[in-house]
């Protein structure tokens, strides 16, 4: 509750130059691998469903970001691994995506996230946490829901036949920003960073 109160004061506190837009991003990382992802399903009373798995022993790990305010829609990236360099490269991507703008990017405290202004950071980025032991604070755990909803109660081959399911379910969201805004909604995230904005337009 304190995090929710305090963000505008947080975004002031970056003193971010007022002649560029501003872009906050909500980031985090999905484990998805051949281990299968079961889900409870409606069946007639009496019939128990059978759910068919192919377990593997390989993973792969998607980072996503969803820009609050739904203009720039959404980014992904496929990594073998999450570390100092996957991150940093999953920045610049959200970076380059307006390089005219200042991106704010909200996330969680993993030890493979940089800091804000490490080296290697791009010029037009900034980096905010979120509280420890705070999932319920991030929208995009909404679309990680969605994703393994597509994904569960089905054998895959390989990783290359995961990935192309799970393709299919996050490109409506970087081609088609309103989706990105209609899971964000107007909750409490964006009314605190549209308080922001008003404020640092003046």
């Amino acid at each position: 509750m304190a995090f929710r109160e305090s963000l505008a004061v947080e975004l002031a506190a970056l003193a971010l130059p007022s002649a560029k837009p501003v872009r906050l991003w909500v980031v985090d990382e999905m484990r998805y691998g051949l281990q299968p992802v079961t889900r409870r399903v409606w069946s007639l009373r009496g019939e128990r469903p059978v759910c068919p798995v192919r377990p593997g022993y390989k993973w792969g790990y998607g980072y996503g970001a969803l820009e609050v305010e739904g203009q720039s829609g959404a980014q992904f990236l496929y990594c073998p691994t999450v570390n100092l360099d996957c991150s940093r490269r999953f920045l610049h991507q959200i970076a380059t995506s307006d390089p005219a703008a200042i991106h704010v990017v909200l996330w969680d405290r993993a030890g493979f996230q940089p800091k804000d202004q490490a080296q290697g950071q791009p010029a037009n980025m900034r980096l905010l946490s979120f509280p420890p032991y705070s999932p319920d604070l991030n929208p995009i755990e909404k679309l990680w829901d969605l994703v393994k909803d597509r994904l569960c109660n089905q054998p895959y081959a390989s990783l290359q036949a995961l990935e192309a399911v799970l393709t299919d379910s996050l490109r409506p969201f970087w081609q088609s920003p309103e989706q990105v805004s209609d899971l964000i909604g107007q909750g409490w995230l964006r009314a605190r960073f549209q308080h922001f904005l008003r404020k640092h337009s003046t």
